[in-house]
């Protein structure tokens, strides 16, 4: 090189130079970056030399040395690309997490900022990502990097593509030998700045790829085990399961669906359902979009088809399903078969309805011989110049009428609970106090020689109905009567309490007893045999009560005897 130098010429200058950049960068090749450094240190001094014997002019020893140096610094200029590589590739050796891979790739690349890997099962799914988002959908779809890479088992590199510069996406495999041929996955890696990966780069990339086979295989092992576990749980369960895709198509039709419907898995999976009857897919398709709107449906009741046409009435639960990027891809849904219980339910009705026509019957029925004897009883007392033993027994005639009377009364009020109707009141203003007069009263006369006594204290007035209170009243007293001692008296007793008044009946004798105490207000539940009447009367009491928005409660004791309190709101709740 001195030799060329000694001449002059300019392009003996270019050719020396050429040979001291080729001869610099030998020396820099293969070499640690210490000992790349003492070579070019070794070359620098040899320049300089050759300048302080005259050899060189200093002009032509700065232009090798320069050349020196940029050969220097094209060595160690990878450096600390590739430092970065080898620390994120040291943590990727770790009980690292396949979430972390994306992290960890864009660690050791100075040009990617954009990584995402990708699980392969029906098509990919994005597993975890890093750095700049990018369309799930759009990296995956038929064409792309990650398919491709995917489809070819190779790694495929795309240029302006994918919304970026550069993108390279390398197949995941399993890292053990013997699995080789099954896809875990995908890899892939794109920049938004620079054009091209570099070769360091690329292989950096590599070895995260099979990092990731060897994590994604036991995870993916744990992955297929688990949905074993799911399929065989649907399989066995005893209530028909089926999911339905985005597309309305069938996915899953376990066992129990078969045996309830009638069609084989293979029959409907990939197809639409078969179980929807005409005229109600509009109901269909506003289940299947309120899944689409990440709605969770419980318990309604839908009809579905079997397979000979026969319609079923069913209990539906459904919730939606969701693909790996957290968007819905369908639903999937229980059912109950419920047609035995909607049968029941409809016999009950039919049976309650042919319930309240007998009954509407029988009242009628019964009470029109029952007026023409009491009209007659009371024309024989009034008018028939009857002798004494006569009258006694015309008077039993139509006592006991009268008491028929009260019983078909009791019936009636008792169906038409019974069958929903509840207690139909007319409330009204009155005043307790009178009206409870005005009924014991008429006990007294029903009962001569017992005694009632009635204490009454401050404002008894209200809205109620007179007609239904006085039953009320009327069926607490008669009860008192016919179980307390014969010879000791009746109690009763009205209380205002702001905006309630209290009524409460208190009479002596044997208790209630405990195991019926709980029961008392239960039709045909007496708490003594030797009652009369049906068993109704604390039942229709209850009912009239509550139908006032009141509340009726007993307590029975040897030492305190019996007593009943009802409690009325001064403004009953009209109920009908």
């Amino acid at each position: 090189m001195a030799g060329l130098l000694r001449g002059g010429d300019e392009a003996r200058r270019q050719l020396a130079a050429a040979r001291m950049a080729r001869l610099a960068a030998e020396a820099c090749a293969q070499a640690e970056p210490a000992a790349a450094a003492r070579r070019c240190t070794e070359l620098r001094e040899a320049v300089l030399q050759l300048c302080e014997e005259g050899t060189l002019q200093p002009a032509d020893a700065r232009a090798l040395c320069r050349q020196i140096d940029e050969a220097l610094t094209a060595a160690l200029e990878p450096l600390p690309s590739s430092l970065r590589a080898l620390e994120a590739l040291d943590r990727a050796s770790e009980q690292v997490s396949p979430d972390e891979l994306p992290r960890l790739a864009l660690e050791g690349s100075s040009s990617a900022d954009s990584a995402q890997l990708l699980t392969s099962g029906e098509g990919l799914s994005l597993h975890s990502a890093a750095g700049l988002p990018a369309d799930p959908a759009a990296i995956a779809q038929a064409g792309s990097a990650a398919e491709l890479a995917a489809r070819l088992d190779q790694a495929v590199e795309l240029a302006d593509a994918e919304g970026a510069r550069a993108v390279i996406a390398l197949p995941v495999r399993p890292a053990c030998p013997g699995a080789h041929g099954r896809l875990l996955g995908v890899l892939r890696l794109s920049s938004r700045a620079a054009w091209q990966f570099s070769d360091d780069e690329k292989r950096f990339f590599r070895a995260l790829a099979a990092r990731a086979g060897a994590l994604l295989e036991p995870e993916n092992g744990r992955i297929r085990q688990g949905q074993e576990n799911l399929a065989a749980l649907i399989e066995a369960s005893p209530l028909p399961i089926l999911s339905i895709d985005r597309h309305g198509l069938v996915q899953i039709w376990n066992r129990a669906a078969e045996r309830l419907f009638g069609w084989d898995s293979a029959d409907v999976i990939g197809k639409p359902s078969p179980i929807v009857p005409e005229g109600s897919e509009e109901e269909a398709s506003g289940i299947l979009a309120e899944a689409a709107r990440d709605h969770t449906i419980e318990g309604r009741e839908v009809r579905r088809q079997r397979r000979d046409g026969t319609l079923l009435d069913l209990s539906l639960s459904l919730a939606p399903l969701r693909d790996a990027s957290g968007a819905v891809s369908g639903s999937i849904a229980v059912l109950a078969d419920i047609s035995g219980r909607k049968r029941r339910e409809q016999e009950a009705k039919e049976t309650a309805r042919f319930r309240e026509h007998f009954v509407g019957i029988l009242g009628h029925e019964l009470r029109n011989p029952l007026t023409a004897i009491v009209t007659s009883a009371q024309l024989l007392l009034r008018y028939g110049q009857l002798v004494e033993r006569q009258a006694k027994v015309v008077g039993r005639i139509t006592a006991s009428a009268d008491r028929m009377a009260r019983m078909i009364d009791d019936l009636l009020d008792f169906a038409r609970s019974g069958l929903g109707g509840g207690f139909p009141i007319h409330p009204r203003r009155i005043d307790l106090g009178e009206l409870c007069e005005q009924v014991i009263d008429e006990l007294e006369f029903a009962y001569p020689g017992r005694t009632i006594t009635l204490a009454a204290n401050g404002d008894l007035w209200g809205s109620w109905d007179a007609d239904r209170i006085s039953q009320v009243v009327s069926n607490l007293v008669a009860n008192a009567l016919q179980h307390g001692q014969p010879e000791a008296e009746v109690r009763v007793a009205l209380d205002a309490e702001g905006e309630t008044v209290l009524l409460t009946t208190h009479n002596g004798g044997p208790p209630i007893p405990r195991e019926v105490l709980p029961h008392v207000f239960e039709p045909g539940r007496r708490g003594d045999a030797r009652a009369g009447g049906l068993g109704l009367g604390l039942f229709i009491a209850q009912q009239i009560v509550l139908a006032h928005g009141g509340s009726i409660q007993a307590r029975s004791s040897a030492e305190e005897g019996t007593t009943f309190t009802v409690a009325l709101p001064r403004k009953a709740r009209k109920r009908v």
